[in-house]
């Protein structure tokens, strides 16, 4: 259904916030059907308003207190951790760091003749590959259980 839109929509839908519908609205109401049905609808939807903010349960204030309490404890534990992720991330930067400082290039020509070596074949990636992802996630699992 497309009705045409009256001018004095925004007029009404202004006084029926307010709760307030002057004579001249009033009149205008009994002439204009765009704006009857607009009272109508927007008259149930206030009603269902206000019916909805009368019957809201609003807690106590000892229970938004400790609501509060428990967030901002959430909160620093997650900034706490951040911040060492961060002083983690960091320390293994300088661990590497300092290895290939001593260490030099012997390390690189080192794992060259390892890699040279070693005969890789289908049985050892798999191993290896599931020790590279079965260590992290024991660690995780490992620092999770409290």
């Amino acid at each position: 259904m497309n009705a045409a839109r009256c001018q004095r929509e925004d007029e009404l839908l202004d006084a029926l916030g307010r709760n307030f519908i002057g004579p001249e609205l009033e009149s205008h109401l009994s002439g204009c059907t765009s704006c009857s049905e607009l009272r109508l609808v927007a008259g149930a939807f206030l009603d269902d308003r206000a019916q909805a903010m009368a019957e809201a349960h609003v807690p106590s204030s000892g229970t938004m207190w400790w609501r509060m309490r428990v967030r901002h404890r959430q909160e620093l534990e997650a900034r706490a951790r951040r911040s060492l992720y961060l002083g983690q991330a960091a320390t293994l930067l300088v661990a590497i760091a300092l290895v290939v400082s001593f260490f030099g290039s012997d390390v690189a020509v080192e794992v060259r003749h390892l890699v040279s070596t070693v005969r890789l074949s289908t049985p050892l990636l798999l191993i290896a590959a599931t020790w590279a992802l079965a260590v992290p996630i024991a660690g995780w699992v490992a620092i999770r259980q409290k």
